[in-house]
Order: C-alpha cells, then sequence, then structure tokens
C-alpha cells in the first residue's frame, strides 16, 4: 500500500521562507501574549480571590434566582503551581 505522508513534494525556497517568516511572526505573537499574561497576572488572581468570595458570600447562581452559598469545605485549593492561561 503507497503512503501519501512519505512522499511529500519538494518545497521551493519562496515557500521555505514563507513558511520560516510565519514561524518567526508566531514565535514573537506568542513571546508578546505570554508576557502579557505575566503582567496581569496579579489582577488575575484578584479577580479569582474575588470571585471566590462572591460564590461564598452572595452565592451562586444555580437555577432561575435561586443562590446557594459554597461552604468553605467545597471550595477548591490554589495549587502550589503557578497559574496557568491556555491560548
Amino acid at each position: 500500500m503507497k503512503r501519501v505522508q512519505k512522499e511529500a513534494p519538494e518545497l521551493t525556497d519562496e515557500e521555505k521562507d514563507w513558511i520560516e517568516g510565519n514561524l518567526a511572526r508566531q514565535e514573537t505573537r506568542y513571546t508578546e501574549i505570554v508576557a502579557e499574561m505575566d503582567r496581569i497576572a496579579p489582577d488575575r488572581d484578584a479577580w479569582i480571590d474575588g470571585f471566590l468570595e462572591r460564590i461564598q458570600t452572595r452565592g451562586f447562581n444555580y437555577n432561575c434566582d435561586l443562590l446557594r452559598e459554597i461552604p468553605d469545605e467545597e471550595m477548591p485549593k490554589k495549587p502550589a503551581r503557578p497559574f496557568k492561561v491556555n491560548f
């Protein structure tokens, strides 16, 4: 059986240059996004803390206008590792 994946056409110099340029731009964008995520980490931690406080004091909406306060034993524990943002 002939496998198509093993017979890729040879790339032209123009195509190779485009791939290299595109990869460089993607790496630059990725670096900028990671730097921005690291910059707003304190704000993000405050947002998460605020949310966790609200669902314990005001409650969490689980059906129409019914709220349920989340007790301490049901609250998630903050992991020891750094917060990871997937994008």
